[in-house]
């Protein structure tokens, strides 16, 4: 699967696919399309129709795509198919360097000052005190990093963009700092001491079982069965480009973003907060992807048991929101901040345009699946504005993948063009780096304490290592 382009930045995963073809009416077309992408009712999931993940995996997919992708070009800068100005900000690897910056002596604000003799340790930042209904609350370690200004202190600005991605990182940071303080799990494996210091067998220990998790657990929940099932025939097909490996943008810009569906507007968040509000709360209470805000009160520390099954009362954990093509309100009037202000259907159907990526019909034909047919294509809430632009026979690809989702997926699971890209940019991703656990070592393991069937190590089972400290 070769990918075109120069190192650091963007592909094309389908060069010789011709671009979706410009309307006379510009843009106007891709601005209905967004603006009718709302969803009319408050999570359709809740009533237990629907078998969607479990909502924290909505956000472990925003997790996985900062890890991947870093794409600061304006949306205003009209690019067409040139991708020689466009810079990926990332490595193309799954390696969390959004949670470990470079290395402890470059990025050191992100770092415990360590001793002579002591591993460096990421920090963690306190809660504010408070009281709920006369209960007191004390702070604890359960936010990020922050200065004195209130800016967090993170690899990616982008991981303050919401409480649920905030809370995940910090997760992460407390699972270096108990991995890197328990002697049984870094001396589980040879390839752990084989890292190096210390703290580089920590961070390969985390980073391995991440890696193993969006492998075995996140593609699980989203792919297509057949495709899942048949990710390891398509290991052996990737193609192994090592450095000049890159994102392609039908998966940046198109497939990937699928994860804007499982979206809720509400959540039961904590005991504390049981309707919390997607707009109201989840984005106001972060510095919105670089900006500076208090210390997180205590009452909004997160608990995992609602997002995932991680035991006791995980029966209560709640699903995602269906994968189909209506959006939370809240993401359609996106709070402004550093980087602006956001309707976020319509920015991602233009920033697809822009940026030249082809229909979604051309994609599935080329990938050597069923494509949807325009009947398919009319058959749900936006008939009337596809039918004016044309849009039910060559669809843009992100609003493409999403209507697959509802049509062929049961609005449960990606259908088969959605899952094909992501399944191999995500195996691509792993295979081309040197140091990932597929490179390495195809026979590792997890080590970590989780089930006798290493396959059903997931997300869940890296969490219980710290739930007693959150």
């Amino acid at each position: 699967m070769p990918i075109t382009s120069k190192s650091s930045g963007f592909g094309r995963m389908f060069p010789h696919l011709p671009l979706l073809p410009p309307v006379d009416s510009g843009e106007a077309g891709l601005i209905a399309l967004g603006e009718a992408m709302i969803e009319e009712r408050i999570d359709p999931t809740t009533t237990g129709t629907l078998n969607t993940p479990k909502a924290g995996f909505t956000y472990l997919g925003q997790f996985i795509d900062h890890d991947l992708t870093l794409d600061l070009t304006p949306l205003d800068l009209a690019r067409g198919s040139d991708l020689s100005r466009v810079v990926n900000f990332r490595n193309p690897q799954l390696d969390l360097e959004h949670v470990y910056g470079a290395t402890p002596d470059i990025w050191a604000f992100l770092y415990r000052q360590a001793g002579l003799r002591s591993a460096p340790q990421l920090l963690v930042g306190q809660t504010a005190a408070n009281s709920i209904n006369g209960q007191p609350l004390p702070a604890s370690e359960n936010d990020l990093p922050r200065s004195s200004d209130g800016i967090a202190l993170v690899g990616d600005p982008r991981q303050d963009e919401n409480l649920i991605i905030a809370q995940l990182q910090v997760a992460f940071l407390k699972l270096h700092n108990a991995i890197i303080n328990n002697a049984d799990y870094l001396g589980a494996s040879q390839h752990y001491q084989n890292a190096g210091s210390v703290f580089d067998a920590a961070r390969r220990v985390l980073t391995w079982h991440y890696q193993w998790i969006v492998r075995h657990d996140y593609l699980r929940q989203i792919l297509d069965g057949q495709v899942f099932n048949d990710l390891d025939r398509v290991e052996q097909t990737i193609k192994v480009v090592g450095a000049d490996f890159q994102i392609p943008v039908e998966f940046s810009l198109g497939a990937f973003r699928f994860g804007h569906s499982m979206v809720r507007q509400e959540y039961f968040y904590n005991d504390h907060h049981s309707e919390a509000q997607l707009l109201e709360d989840l984005l106001t209470r972060t510095g919105g992807g670089g900006g500076a805000v208090p210390a997180l009160p205590a009452d909004w520390v997160i608990d995992w048991k609602r997002f995932f099954f991680v035991g006791a009362g995980s029966g209560t954990a709640q699903h995602s929101s269906a994968f189909d093509t209506q959006l939370a309100k809240g993401l359609h009037t996106l709070p402004t901040g550093p980087r602006g202000s956001a309707h976020l259907p319509v920015r991602t159907l233009q920033r697809g345009e822009r940026v030249g990526l082809p229909s979604g019909q051309a994609v599935a034909i080329s990938l050597g699946v069923p494509h949807l047919s325009s009947e398919q294509m009319l058959g749900g809430r936006h008939s009337a504005i596809l039918a004016q632009y044309g849009y039910e026979k060559q669809t843009p690809l992100w609003y493409y993948i999403l209507r697959e989702a509802e049509v062929l997926g049961n609005r449960e699971r990606l259908g088969p063009a959605g899952s094909h890209i992501i399944a191999r940019i995500i195996l691509g991703a792993l295979l081309n780096d040197p140091r990932s656990y597929l490179s390495v070592d195809r026979s590792w393991v997890p080590t970590l304490p989780g089930p006798a069937t290493p396959e059903l190590y997931g997300m869940a089972e890296l969490l219980r290592i710290i739930l007693p400290r959150i």
